[in-house]
């Protein structure tokens, strides 16, 4: 039993899996970070709508990134926090692949992040033996025309809180643009136990922010 955390974009996510089973899950999202103030208490609920305890639990798997710092920051302090306090082990998985590839008809799917103004996180999936792969390393870049030309004559589909964007600065006849989604705890499920889960060093294990940290003003007046 595998409790999953995913908190790499403005969706805080939380799910238990037993058996590639998702039998607990939960999640909010707001336009301002809720990640702080509510990841235990997701955590919390989940563990019990589904009765188990932390005794129960075989180890934890996060989304390690890319994504926003603030976010991946919060949710591998708690994995780790959690992993140290319960002796269990931790692992990761690329939060570019926990979207649900599960209804995709295509066998090359990239999903992607927002990484503000033209920018994306993205990475290329293919599908063997009805289970997507990883295809490529994850990648931040400006998309254009003339983005991914070795997939220009493919049908491609591509998902993730960026997919709309893509879909104006990208434009294929061959490719298919979904509705923007978000990264989910959930479905970490396709992937736990595959190539792409990692176990990782509880000690010294860092999120891939694959970007410089980029403080903003603050518009408040303190004087």
């Amino acid at each position: 039993m595998i409790l999953c955390i995913e908190t790499a974009t403005k969706n805080c996510s939380v799910a238990i899996v037993s058996d590639s089973r998702v039998i607990a899950r939960s999640a909010e999202r707001a336009d301002k970070f809720v990640h702080g103030e509510r990841l235990h208490l997701i955590v919390q609920k989940c563990m019990q709508s589904a009765g188990v305890a932390f005794s129960d639990i075989q180890g934890v798997c996060v989304g390690k990134g890319p994504g926003s710092y603030t976010g991946l920051r919060i949710g591998v302090s708690a994995a780790k926090g959690i992993c140290y306090a319960a002796k269990l082990p931790l692992y990761s998985l690329p939060t570019l692949g926990c979207f649900d590839m599960s209804h995709i008809n295509v066998d090359d799917v990239i999903t992607v992040i927002d990484a503000r103004r033209d920018e994306v996180f993205a990475q290329h999936w293919v599908r063997n033996e009805g289970v997507f792969h990883k295809a490529s390393e994850v990648e931040a870049l400006v998309v254009t025309e003339n983005s991914w030309p070795h997939l220009a004559k493919q049908s491609v589909q591509v998902i993730g809180d960026a997919a709309e964007k893509v879909s104006q600065l990208h434009v294929n006849p061959h490719w298919s643009y979904a509705e923007n989604s978000y990264p989910s705890a959930k479905d970490m499920a396709t992937f736990l136990y595959t190539s792409s889960m990692v176990k990782e060093d509880v000690a010294y294990f860092e999120p891939l922010y694959l970007k410089d940290f980029v403080a903003l003003k603050s518009t408040k007046k303190l004087f």
